[in-house]
């Protein structure tokens, strides 16, 4: 025990012992910042996202000219290159539609519809491969009808007639001949418009 004079404080051993530990504890908390720690970093820059582009064409600006008068079993045929030029590949859909077209001095009034359950598709390929297999219908040929209401819908967000076709890439013919029945004189001056329209898509099943 140590006795402090001229006041009433006593300090034993043990008391001065522990305000040792105490004080340095503290002092290495106060030294803990004190010390440097090692870094290094690295950057990689440049890393520029885009969005991609989908771009369809027909090559040289060129479409079909079915613009033509067929006897009966009579054909035509043409074909156009499509062409995808842009930074995505997609995904090629068919839609095909008509309406009536006749020709002047029509005696007998046959419907559109009619014209196009006579017209015979006996051609339709798409790159050299066959495709009238996803026309739905029990006619061998299908007709132009067949292919205007085969409308897929099955895995489609948009029904179209031929689906899921590959990306044209540089240049893809497509390709049709079409035949005429061997229909009677009541369709004599009758005619209808085709049109085919093409549609690029990101993905199947648009």
């Amino acid at each position: 025990m140590v006795a402090v004079s001229g006041g009433s404080i006593t300090v034993t051993r043990r008391r001065l012992l522990g305000s040792i530990v105490t004080i340095g504890a503290a002092s290495a908390a106060a030294g803990a910042g004190t010390f440097a720690a090692f870094s290094d970093t690295e950057s990689s820059g440049g890393n520029a996202v885009r969005s991609g582009t989908l771009n369809l064409d027909f090559d040289g600006g060129a479409s079909f000219t079915f613009s033509t008068s067929l006897y009966p079993t009579q054909t035509v045929s043409d074909s156009v290159t499509l062409v995808s030029n842009g930074s995505v590949q997609g995904s090629l859909d068919v839609d095909v539609s008509y309406s009536e077209s006749d020709a002047s001095g029509n005696a007998t009034n046959v419907s559109a519809q009619q014209m196009a359950q006579n017209l015979e598709v006996t051609g339709l390929t798409y790159g050299g491969t066959d495709v009238r297999g996803q026309i739905a219908s029990s006619a061998s040929p299908p007709t132009v009808h067949d292919l205007a209401t085969s409308n897929q819908t099955s895995g489609e967000s948009t029904g179209n007639d031929l689906v899921d076709l590959a990306d044209p890439g540089t240049g893809t013919a497509f390709a049709v001949e079409l035949r005429l029945k061997d229909v009677g004189n009541d369709f004599q001056s009758d005619g209808i418009d085709i049109e085919f329209t093409f549609t690029l898509n990101q993905t199947d099943g648009q």
